[in-house]
């Protein structure tokens, strides 16, 4: 098992600028021994391109083998539980897997290097130079580029289609320059991988490192460069590190620098599946610069060198760290492209994976409106996790044409059952563009945003029957209330139902209906009129919007055809005013009976059904809402019919027989088609029922 031992790289400028963050283990390389504005609402469609790109070789390349470790004690012995085996997986680790398997690749971004050097010929990068300051040739910065935009036959970086500018840190000038063109080619991440020996984010050495003009004017760059955009420094490698690095800690003594300032950890974390359960630290911890840090796996077994165009070798380090969250924003501003680098700055905080063991809340910050996040010392944010910063985070918002906004992870809509799937089907088209907490633009069909309301139920009259309610209740009241009355009288010829909320905030229908029977000389006419209100259980009910008022108008014709046998028709037709954008609804239902007494007992009877639930005839709204037009938040108004394409039919037939005095036995059998009004939906269903009267 080979040892990575503490070691400094200093290049010639004012004071000595060490790589990987200012001396420690790791920060060269060594002798190897070996989802638009969109992009995606959940990882399970990529779950299995995510895996299989793991497996592939340029991928694969990069999984340690466990011949390395960090020999944080320094005595060249692996001491279990202190020493830390540099079980890299970089790729993995940060979810950058994820982001590839749905298309992301850093396209169209650019990213800043200021480094030691650069072989600009090398087969990973030679493809990705936007801008070309450098002069000198180095194994650092050309294994740091590879991380950002690495993409060969043997290996791929965090962001393989960004490009670079790169630039060196011989001088203060050189990396002032870096910023310089930073700032003005608008490049989303400024990486630096390098630091100060021995200074800390004290006034004392701030002071003496950035004495004198060409101090002063990187500092300048700096804050010019963090204004827009995110400057990226790599901690320093000593691990038992207790004062906060300069660099990484530079906003305590410059802080306005804070907004655009990201400090990283290097550590090798444990995974179950995609989850960090737990993390050792092989840099240096946070401290000070926690509010602005996070962690990251910088540990890599096949980074290029300068050795030749085709060289590789391993390598850890917070130098290595750095360029993942660099290529990880770069990612990030391909995915979002309307969003800030600050903006994508947070996203990145606000999912790094704060839950593993071992995380501690040394101080809450607020990243959003709404929105904090817990802070360790140790770990800063978390550990990056790029694939969940490319999800919705909190709460995610849709607008709409009345100046109100919609919660997209609730219904944009109840459909209910009277409209089937036509609300559905009118919105299977639109794209919504719902935004996050942080301002991440999604796109989201409309139509996953319906919710479907229950059809009606298949034995309401046979529940009503056992109760003991009129026959009249059950074939007027019941259909427009799907269910047993309340509160129900008679007096004389007259009914009346009350029908209440079953729940408060339930989706059903409330009201109060008064019927009447008439006998005539060809039987009895039933009449039955009803008011009440719907809350999404007949009725469309959209977000931020109350239910609707309801009247309706029943008749029922029942006429003897024998002594032992009967013709039943009735119909029922409601109405819903116009409200807001919705028109006036109108809806029926109906049913026909044929029923047999005495088939096979004097006491049995025998009924075969059609019916008809009811059903929406003709009603539109018109909803105005934002949708995703090439990118871009448009308000657009659908006018939505209501009415179902299809009509439930239902065969049924109905048994009871009084066993003995005051005791019934029922059974029903109900077949449906297009069951919800969905066209070639079919259902059946079986009731048992038994009666015994006190």
């Amino acid at each position: 098992m080979k040892n990575i031992s503490k070691f400094a790289l200093l290049a010639p400028v004012a004071v000595a600028l060490s790589a990987c963050g200012g001396g420690g283990d790791g920060g060269t390389t060594t002798t190897n021994t070996t989802f638009s504005s969109f992009f995606v609402q959940s990882w399970s469609a990529y779950q299995t391109a995510a895996t299989n790109l793991l497996a592939n070789s340029r991928y694969s390349v990069q999984v340690a083998n466990g011949s390395y470790y960090s020999d944080i004690n320094g005595n060249r012995v692996f001491d279990a539980g202190i020493d830390v085996r540099l079980n890299g997986d970089p790729i993995r680790h940060s979810g950058a897997h994820f982001a590839h398997a749905a298309g992301l690749s850093g396209s169209g971004q650019l990213v800043a290097i200021a480094d030691a050097g650069f072989l600009t010929t090398h087969e990973t990068i030679s493809d990705s130079l936007n801008e070309n300051q450098s002069t000198n040739v180095d194994s650092h910065g050309t294994f740091v580029a590879s991380v950002i935009t690495g993409n060969s036959g043997s290996m791929i970086g965090i962001a393989p289609s960004a490009d670079l500018i790169i630039g060196d840190t011989t001088t203060y000038q050189s990396i002032t320059n870096v910023g310089t063109a930073a700032l003005s080619k608008r490049a989303v991440a400024w990486n630096n991988s390098w630091g100060f020996s021995n200074r800390y984010a004290t006034t004392s050495d701030y002071n003496a490192i950035f004495t004198g003009t060409a101090g002063q004017q990187l500092i300048d760059a700096f804050r010019d460069y963090a204004a827009y955009g995110n400057v990226v420094f790599a901690l320093s490698n000593t691990h038992g590190e207790t004062q906060t690095d300069l660099m990484g800690g530079l906003p305590i003594i410059v802080p306005e620098l804070q907004d655009g300032w990201i400090a990283v950890v290097n550590a090798i974390p444990t995974m179950t599946n995609d989850d960090v359960t737990s993390v050792e630290r092989v840099s240096s911890a946070c401290l000070g610069a926690a509010a602005w840090c996070i962690t990251a796996d910088g540990t890599w077994s096949h980074g290029a060198t300068s050795v030749s165009n085709t060289s590789y070798d391993f390598g850890t380090g917070t130098s290595y760290a750095a360029p993942v969250v660099s290529g990880a924003l770069a990612l990030l501003a391909e995915a979002f492209p309307a969003l800030t680098p600050h903006q994508l700055r947070l996203r990145l905080f606000a999912t790094a994976d704060n839950t593993f063991t071992g995380f501690s809340t040394d101080q809450v910050v607020t990243l959003a409106d709404g929105y904090q996040s817990a802070v360790d010392n140790e770990f800063g944010h978390g550990f990056i996790d790029i694939a969940a910063a490319l999800l919705p985070i909190g709460t995610i918002t849709v607008n709409s044409g009345n100046g109100t906004t919609i919660d997209a992870r609730q219904p944009l809509v109840m459909s209910g059952s009277a409209a089937g799937a036509a609300v559905r089907e009118a919105l299977a088209n639109v794209d919504l563009l719902a935004v996050d907490s942080f301002a991440g633009a999604f796109t989201i069909n409309a139509s996953d945003l319906v919710q479907a309301a229950n059809p009606n139920r298949f034995f309401a009259q046979q529940s009503a029957s056992l109760h003991g309610y009129t026959t009249n209740d059950r074939h007027l009241s019941s259909a427009l209330f799907e269910r047993d009355p309340t509160l129900q009288n008679s007096f004389g010829d007259l009914y009346v139902a009350t029908y209440m909320p079953q729940a408060s905030g339930s989706f059903d229908t409330a009201g109060f209906s008064v019927g009447q029977r008439h006998k005539t000389s060809f039987g009895f006419v039933d009449w039955q009129a009803g008011i009440g209100s719907d809350n999404g259980a007949l009725l469309p009910m959209w977000q931020n919007e109350d239910g609707q008022d309801l009247a309706s108008l029943g008749l029922a014709l029942t006429s003897a055809l024998s002594d032992t046998s009967n013709l039943q028709v009735s119909a029922v037709m409601a109405a819903a005013p116009g409200q807001g954008t919705t028109s006036s609804i109108f809806m029926n239902s109906s049913e026909i009976s044929y029923t047999q007494a005495q088939v096979f007992d004097r006491n049995d009877r025998l009924k075969l059904s059609l019916r008809q639930p009811f059903a929406i005839t003709s009603g539109t709204t018109d909803l105005t809402i934002a949708t995703n037009s090439g990118g871009t938040s448009q308000l657009q108004t659908f006018a939505v019919d209501l009415a179902p394409a299809k009509r439930e039919l239902q065969i049924a037939l109905d048994y009871e027989i009084e066993i003995e005095r005051d005791t019934d036995v029922m059974l029903s059998f109900v077949h449906a088609m297009n069951r919800g009004h969905l066209s070639g939906q079919e259902e059946s269903g079986v009731f048992f029922g038994y009666r015994k009267s006190f």
